[in-house]
């Protein structure tokens, strides 16, 4: 198989990006999309060259699509892929991969039984600043890793309603500290609360890994300028980066480096993963175990926020 034939679950605003970069990649065909709305299922089938569907049930029973990318509301996204995954779909779903761990659980069982592959939508993972700070940290180049700090702050995305703050925005950095790490969580520790929002809107979080590591995401919907960094300190150095702008840092006591490198848009990049991946048989990574761990970590924050507790994981 040349092409890899997708179908498209969405198409809202996030979802219309995935068309997008479809659409361009030579080795995808963008079969069909469908929306619960028909004009937004038209006016992305129409932009991009597809069909256009409003029944996802219909969309998945075609034997013309070979995987799909989900981009629905989170509270459906159990429901979605589960169809996708019965019917043996490989799936990129958005992150979180399932509002809850149960449901993440129950989709990574059904997924394993069929042979569909499964991957979450964790898009850091292929910001390029991300791999150049993980390749640091493995080369050795901050010493030590004794803490990373992230903020992700910005006014609340009205395409949000179904999940707050952790589960949509902090999600990232949760993952993303697992992943340049290459280590588990152990205890979380959140401070949460909601001002303005039906679910919440602020969150600070603090994670102790494993291997001794301590991580603190500030997260919140409230702040008027969008702000995504991540800082790791080690025993010999710092290295920096800003995910909006893909600009790197590296200091230490002697000097600063601003590496200059190229900047890519992260979606495209991780769709050109996915879709190359699955037509050549190689494991996902981010796959849909890391999904889960993401998740599990979501809802550790939430009840150690309402709780007032320190939740220990037992990953």
């Amino acid at each position: 198989m040349d092409r890899l034939r997708v179908g498209l679950l969405g198409c809202g605003f996030w979802g219309r990006n995935h068309a997008r970069v479809y659409s361009e990649l030579p080795t995808a065909e963008l079969v069909a999309v469908c929306d619960i709305e028909p004009s937004r299922a038209q006016s992305a089938a129409e932009k991009y060259g597809s069909e256009w569907l409003t029944d996802h049930e219909k969309l998945l029973a075609r034997p013309d699509i070979d995987a799909v990318s989900i981009c629905t509301p989170t509270t459906t996204h159990a429901a979605v892929a589960m169809e996708a995954a019965r019917r043996a779909k490989h799936a990129l779903v958005e992150k979180p991969i399932c509002a809850t761990v149960e449901e993440a659980r129950l989709l990574l069982e059904e997924a394993s039984r069929t042979g569909a592959r499964l991957m979450p939508g964790h898009i850091e993972r292929f910001n390029p600043a991300v791999g150049y700070v993980k390749a640091t940290i493995e080369r050795g180049e901050i010493g030590r890793v004794i803490l990373l700090s992230a903020k992700r702050v910005t006014r609340w995305p009205e395409r949000i309603g179904d999940v707050g703050v952790v589960k949509d925005s902090a999600i990232h950095d949760l993952d993303v500290m697992r992943y340049v790490l290459g280590d588990e969580v152990e205890t979380v520790y959140a401070q949460i609360g909601s001002l303005g929002h039906r679910f919440e809107d602020y969150a600070e979080i603090l994670l102790h890994f494993r291997r001794g590591e301590t991580g603190f995401v500030d997260a919140n919907w409230l702040t008027p300028r969008k702000t995504r960094t991540l800082t790791v300190t080690g025993t010999d150095a710092t290295v920096s980066l800003d995910f909006i702008s893909q600009e790197v840092t590296w200091e230490n006591s002697e000097k600063l480096i601003r590496p200059n490198r190229r900047y890519e848009e992260p979606l495209a990049l991780e769709l050109r993963y996915f879709v190359d991946s699955v037509l050549e048989g190689r494991d996902l990574t981010p796959n849909g175990l890391d999904g889960l761990r993401a998740l599990e970590l979501c809802e550790a924050a939430l009840r150690s926020g309402r709780t007032g507790e320190i939740v220990r994981l037992n990953a």
